[in-house]
């Protein structure tokens, strides 16, 4: 089925054929679920409906969403659900994810978002980590048509942080080092991927710590919060203002922890972080 314009992303007509087939009115098919005035729309053309409603439609009309819909609004789907599961962390929406997964996993344009989103799932349902690693592989294979750097930059850092759980020291530098270096810009990207980003940075500076590469763990952490700085932004100055912290007190350097610390609880209160600020004032001790 070859859709151009964004009206046309859906067929209007299956949905209407479907319904006669079963002998469904417009009423019966929209009970429950929506109006009988939108399933009209939706058989004239003329509105598209939201992902619930389109997928509680195909379910009582028996029809597969791969049918149905058209490439470009599965590679909409694909970056909505790109940016709610790995931008913004809502990990709930892997649900609907199962939804799209077979259609997603059957479109070119889509493919590397559903290895991205199989691998997450392993991940935070399943805990398979060599699941997590094997789709993760596939989501930067050469093969697999790009949506953009910062897909494969996540994608290494999925490899990265899993070959660490299973103890693949080695193999987990490399892939933490490939995500840096495919990490987006931290002054020109947008606010999720700089957050992404940021995310990513402090899985790299955890392992770094652990591997005692301190040097290396300071700078990243130090590039992070002039980033946060330049860009007015708090959301993770506590976080990384702490944990450089405990690698300026791991490398002799006690003054520096201290005032990172402290950068840190007030960060933590200025953002509203009440238990990150209570329990940061306890170990805070500069005093004014």
């Amino acid at each position: 089925m070859v859709k151009n314009s964004r009206k046309d992303s859906f067929d209007g007509k299956a949905i209407r054929t479907a319904r006669k087939k079963m002998r469904l009115s417009q009423v019966e098919l929209a009970e429950g679920i929506t109006t009988q005035a939108t399933i009209s729309l939706v058989e004239n053309q003329n509105r598209v409906p939201n992902a619930d409603v389109l997928l509680a439609i195909l379910d009582r009309l028996n029809l597969e969403i791969s049918e149905f819909v058209s490439g470009d609004f599965l590679t909409q789907k694909a970056k909505e659900l790109l940016g709610k599961v790995v931008l913004q962390m809502k990990h709930d929406a892997l649900a609907e994810f199962s939804e799209f997964e077979k259609a997603l996993s059957q479109n070119s344009p889509t493919i590397q978002a559903y290895y991205i989103l199989k691998a997450t799932d392993e991940c935070y349902n399943k805990k398979d980590f060599a699941k997590v690693i094997y789709y993760a592989n596939l989501a930067v294979d050469k093969k697999t048509p790009s949506l953009g750097d910062f897909y494969s930059f996540y994608a290494y850092r999925q490899m990265g942080t899993n070959y660490y759980l299973q103890g693949d020291i080695e193999t987990a530098k490399e892939k933490f080092s490939l995500a840096y270096e495919l990490e987006p810009n931290l002054l020109m990207a947008n606010e999720l991927e700089f957050h992404g980003a940021l995310q990513g940075r402090q899985y790299y500076a955890e392992f770094l710590i652990e591997q005692n590469e301190l040097d290396k763990a300071a700078q990243i952490l130090e590039e992070g919060l002039l980033a946060l700085r330049k860009r007015v932004d708090l959301f993770w100055v506590p976080d990384l203002s702490e944990m450089l912290a405990n690698v300026e007190k791991k490398r002799g350097n006690d003054l520096s922890a201290k005032r990172y610390l402290h950068d840190a609880r007030m960060a933590a209160f200025l953002s509203n972080r009440k238990t990150t600020e209570e329990r940061l004032s306890a170990l805070d001790t500069v005093a004014f």
